[in-house]
């Protein structure tokens, strides 16, 4: 059988989709999707397929894809694995291009009959020339399109991408990094990667010009060869970051059950993502930092050097800064001649007492505040990247907090949107029982985010951040 090239611009962006299970029950995924394209907006002709159900949420249902009277593009199947091979061939004859397996149950069961199955799919489908994304997969989330695989997943549209071989871990990452405010041009959850591997997708996202950052959740891969060559070259033209699944030996015998894949060893990986210019990752959190900093990072005219000046929060926080970007091998330089004399200036009973990072406790009333000195720090050649630290638990402790928080992060923002460096901004979660303080935090995580600006639940974190950011740059020099 051979390795199809599949058209993955007119299979990704159908102008017909039919969803073969449709359901009027709205706990079920044929109901899902079905819902998903009328709420998100899809602009083509959508088809739910129903044996019995003459109508679905709105729309005429048929009793079989050769009952639709329209072309169809693209199909969802939601339905049971012993009807699939008479749908592929319905699909065929139909001219169907593609065809999103939600449904499951084939080698990652680990039996042999699902593999045979698996098997005979891909020949049905090779030998009707239909494409494949999965089995055992969510599909599609392109809210520009108008296209996803659940009605609660974000709007929000933007320049990454994210790949994903488990369903779930799409729909964690979707979810957590709208609250940071990323926007996705598309996300997809390709389960099995039968026939549309992830060396396919690499391969496409790294030649769509509105994609500006690529990551990917991947446990194995179908084709080594081809899947280097295909990653070497998306991170040859953009930055793309890897979560590596199956990393133990406890993990890989989960990837197996998950998705069948075969996950190889962390050694190998490590190794073959450092030659290909890729940036790997060992955890969710870590993905979604990097993704923030590619996307919301003021982008770097040259490769960005390492000195980090870093304001706000009170003497432990500067301390705890200070450490975070040492050991991540960053440098915090002391402030320059130029910004002490201008401190001397404005606060002339502190000036020789402030130092990077700044300790906001000792600002009050030195008629200089902490976002005066960032734009100082901003400023000045000597400082190349910065952490603006919000300290909101002091400044909750304080009269009329909510509004003092407010005013301080509208003022950090109107900085960070003028801003030609990177800075990271860290506010720490809304982890509280009161109500109001919740409301104050989440008040001003939206401010920020909202000004499209790069924010961190820690200074260890985004010291992190920072340190992968600038090892990618340097490695593109």
């Amino acid at each position: 059988m051979t390795q199809n090239t599949p058209d993955l611009d007119a299979l990704l962006r159908p102008k017909s989709i039919a969803v073969v299970g449709a359901s009027a029950n709205p706990d079920s995924p044929g109901h899902d999707y079905v819902k998903c394209l009328i709420d998100f907006g899809f602009k083509g002709d959508v088809y739910p397929v129903h044996r019995r159900e003459p109508e679905i949420l709105g729309l005429k249902a048929y009793p079989s894809l050769s009952a639709v009277p329209g072309d169809v593009e693209f199909v969802i199947s939601c339905i049971p694995s012993d009807g699939i091979l008479e749908m592929i061939d319905e699909a065929a004859e139909k001219g169907v291009g593609a065809i999103q397996l939600f449904t499951g149950r084939f080698s990652e069961t680990g039996r042999e009959e699902g593999a045979e199955l698996e098997r005979e799919v891909l020949r049905r489908a090779r030998e009707g020339n239909v494409s494949l994304i999965g089995p055992n997969c969510m599909g599609l989330h392109d809210p520009g399109w108008g296209m996803s695989f659940r009605p609660d997943l974000p709007r929000r549209t933007g320049g990454v991408a994210f790949i994903s071989q488990s369903g779930n871990n799409t729909t964690e990452v979707l979810i957590h990094s709208d609250v940071r405010g990323i926007g996705y041009r598309m996300a997809l959850s390709y389960g099995n990667a039968l026939d549309v591997t992830e060396a396919h997708l690499l391969e496409y996202l790294g030649g769509v010009n509105e994609v500006g950052v690529i990551g990917a959740y991947i446990e194995g891969v179908r084709d080594g060869r081809h899947f280097l060559k295909a990653l070497t070259s998306a991170a040859a033209a953009k930055p793309v970051v890897i979560f590596k699944g199956g990393r133990t030996g406890a993990g890989a015998r989960s990837a197996v059950s998950h998705t069948a894949a075969l996950a190889g060893s962390s050694e190998v990986w490590g190794g073959a993502l450092r030659q290909a210019g890729a940036i790997g990752v060992r955890s969710q959190d870590e993905l979604i930092d990097l993704l923030v900093a590619f996307e919301l990072f003021a982008k770097p005219a040259a490769t960005p050097g390492r000195n980090v000046g870093a304001v706000g929060g009170g003497g432990g926080r500067a301390v705890q800064a200070a450490d975070a970007c040492t050991e991540e091998g960053l440098s915090v330089p002391p402030l320059t001649d130029g910004i002490r004399a201008q401190l001397k200036e404005r606060a002339p009973q502190l000036w020789d007492w402030i130092g990077n990072p700044v300790d906001q406790s000792i600002l009050a009333g030195g008629g200089v505040s902490g976002a005066a000195v960032l734009e100082m720090m901003l400023a000045d050649p000597a400082f190349d990247l910065l952490i603006a630290n919000v300290g909101e638990d002091w400044v909750l402790g304080r009269p009329d907090s909510g509004e003092r928080l407010l005013h301080l992060v509208k003022r950090f923002a109107d900085i960070g949107k003028q801003s030609k460096k990177p800075i990271a901004f860290v506010l720490g979660p809304a982890d509280s029982p009161d109500e109001e303080r919740w409301r104050a935090v989440e008040g001003a995580r939206t401010h920020l985010v909202d000004a499209g600006l790069a924010v961190f639940p820690t200074v260890e974190r985004a010291a992190w951040t920072l340190r992968h950011y600038v090892e990618h740059w340097e490695s593109r020099a």
